[in-house]
């Protein structure tokens, strides 16, 4: 699954990173197109969180918006 996940972005590595200028500045829709591009991604490490599911799923998805706006 991560390597599907892998490969679609760097076969659209232009997209993508036009999607995080976006989100960056405050696109909702976008922000929401990069969760779930990483949402199979998210489903899986949430396993490995000591945490109830839903709340290790939702702590990673805030993780993420973190890391976009971050690197403004």
């Amino acid at each position: 699954m991560e390597t599907q996940g892998i490969g679609h972005i760097e076969g659209t590595t232009g997209h993508f990173t036009e999607t995080v200028k976006k989100a960056q500045s405050g696109d909702m829709n976008s922000m929401e197109d990069i969760i779930t591009l990483f949402s199979g991604e998210i489903e899986y490490l949430s396993r490995f969180i000591m945490l109830p599911r839903e709340e290790a799923i939702q702590t990673l998805k805030t993780e993420l918006i973190n890391i976009v706006h971050q690197n403004l």
